[in-house]
């Protein structure tokens, strides 16, 4: 009797043991459970924090360019385009606002940071400009020659036009349906730089060199109060030349968006900055004659990073935005990435 009570006990501790066992491994597993959710409500909660700072970036942006709107010139020494004070990291909450922009320079030389909205103006776009422009931003990057360069922008020219008349050395709709992976030819605007890679002649190499100078997005003409040294030389004027401009809109101080920047406002100032070779000013004339240049712009990119520290770390998220400035009727958004 005694046998059977101990052995009555026995298998009852071993169902209790058995009991916390799973007990405790079920609290620990729902335990792991809490956490990975508490630590995934954090991380969006993060997430959305640094979305609205970025967002926040975009509309600081948005309020110095429309204060700026009523003047006849836009350049680089206004608030909108550099203005550290405005747009380096910038607190609020707990986190930092940054919007900011690479200015191209010379080849040899360092990019520029500046803060603020970039002038999408100041980029040569490619859905405007005539074949012979496109040929020199071609020619002039050193990856292709004069040749190449010629048929590349020809077939730019059949890609974005209504027709299905082939440019000598370009290609319409006959070219891209005989590739190994067929495609239509647009017949149509770009829409995104990137859409050139499928066009015939251009390579990634080539792209890469170019991508940073030009714009899709309906600029049609060139700020010359903007424009970095790169794009300039892109659009044919020589090299002394666009050092020379890019000198002369500094100032004393020689450096780009400060207060003593000089400003055009119209591109015929440009006969102005000093005595001119007879090359280098028909080299101007003719990019005015073609309507390529211009003092004034209403369509801007902006960068903005919204970083957030705190005890999970440093993390950042961007929004890119392009849009166009409208009076009386907002912006109106022409791009927006989020990454």
């Amino acid at each position: 009797m005694l046998k059977e009570r101990d052995l009555e006990r026995s298998s009852t501790l071993i169902i209790t043991l058995w009991v916390l066992g799973f007990l405790t491994i079920l609290v620990v597993n729902l335990g792991f459970m809490v956490r990975s959710q508490l630590q995934f409500a954090d991380h969006l909660q993060d997430r959305l924090k640094m979305y609205c700072l970025a967002r926040a970036g975009i509309e600081r942006a948005i309020v110095e360019l429309y204060a700026d709107e009523d003047r006849g010139n836009d350049a680089l020494n206004e608030p909108w385009a550099n203005k550290e004070e405005f747009f380096k990291d910038l607190p609020l909450g707990d986190g930092f606002i940054t919007v900011s922009y690479k200015l191209g320079s010379q080849e040899g030389q360092e990019e520029i940071t500046l803060y603020g909205a970039m002038d999408e103006s100041s980029k040569i776009d490619i859905n405007n400009a005539p074949v012979e422009i496109l040929i020199t931003l071609l020619e002039r990057i050193g990856l292709v020659g004069k040749e190449d360069a010629i048929d590349i922008a020809r077939a730019i020219m059949d890609w974005r036009d209504q027709d299905v008349v082939v440019w000598p050395g370009g290609a319409e709709n006959e070219y891209y349906q005989g590739l190994s992976s067929p495609y239509e030819c647009k017949n149509g605007k770009f829409q995104i730089a990137e859409e050139l890679l499928l066009v015939k002649g251009m390579t990634p190499e080539v792209f890469s060199e170019i991508k940073g100078i030009i714009t899709v997005y309906g600029t049609e003409r060139v700020n010359i109060n903007t424009a970095s040294w790169d794009c300039l030389y892109a659009l044919g004027l020589n090299s002394s030349l666009c050092e020379r401009i890019i000198k002369f809109r500094q100032g004393s101080d020689e450096l780009a968006g400060t207060e003593d920047d000089f400003v055009f406002n119209y591109p015929t100032e440009l006969l102005n900055i000093g005595p001119l070779f007879t090359e280098e000013s028909i080299q101007i004339n003719s990019l005015i004659s073609r309507n390529m240049l211009t003092a004034k712009s209403n369509i801007f990119r902006v960068s903005s990073l919204g970083q957030l520290k705190n005890e999970r770390g440093v993390r950042s998220r961007e929004i890119i935005c392009v849009l166009k400035r409208q009076a009386d009727k907002g912006a109106k958004i022409l791009y927006w990435h989020e990454n």
